[in-house]
C-alpha cells in the first residue's frame, strides 16, 4: 500500500537548512513573518523545543517539535504559470506551523532554473517521494 514515509522533524529540517535560497515563513492571525535561511543555518533541540537560528543572533525561531506531526511538500501554480515548491509543517489539528519556501526557482525569463528545481526533488526523492511525511517524536 501507499504507506507514509515516517521520519522527524529534526531529520528534515537538518535537511532543509543545508540547501540555499530557501525561507521560512510563520503566520499568525495578523502577521506573517519570513527569514531568509543561510546555508548552515544553526539548529538544535532541547526538550520538546526545536531552535532554528542563533539565540544570540539577529533572529531566530523556537518550534514545539510534539506540535509537528506531518510535513507536506507542495508544489502550487501561480497566477503568472510559475511553480511554487515548499514544504509545510502541520499540527494534529491540519493547522500549519511553519512553511519552507523555495526561492529563486526562475530566471528574469521566466525559465526554471535546472539546479534550483534539483535541489528541491533531491530532497522528496530523499523521503521517497511522498507528498507526506509523517513526523515522530
Amino acid at each position: 500500500m501507499n504507506e507514509p514515509v515516517r521520519t522527524t522533524f529534526e531529520e528534515l529540517v537538518k535537511d532543509v537548512i543545508l540547501l540555499d535560497d530557501v525561507m521560512l515563513s510563520i503566520r499568525s492571525d495578523g502577521a506573517i513573518a519570513e527569514v531568509k535561511l543561510e546555508k548552515n543555518t544553526p539548529f538544535r533541540i532541547k526538550e520538546q523545543w526545536a531552535t532554528i537560528g542563533d539565540e544570540k543572533g539577529v533572529w531566530h525561531v523556537h518550534v514545539n517539535i510534539q506540535e509537528v506531526r506531518e510535513a507536506k511538500f507542495i508544489i502550487e501554480t501561480s497566477e503568472e504559470g510559475r511553480r511554487r515548491y515548499s514544504i509545510r509543517f502541520f499540527n494534529s489539528e491540519n493547522k500549519l506551523i511553519l512553511r519552507v519556501n523555495f526561492m529563486k526557482m526562475y530566471t528574469a525569463e521566466n525559465e526554471v532554473i535546472k539546479e534550483s528545481l534539483t535541489r528541491y526533488e533531491n530532497l522528496f526523492s530523499k523521503y521517497g517521494e511522498k507528498e507526506i511525511i509523517v513526523l515522530q517524536s
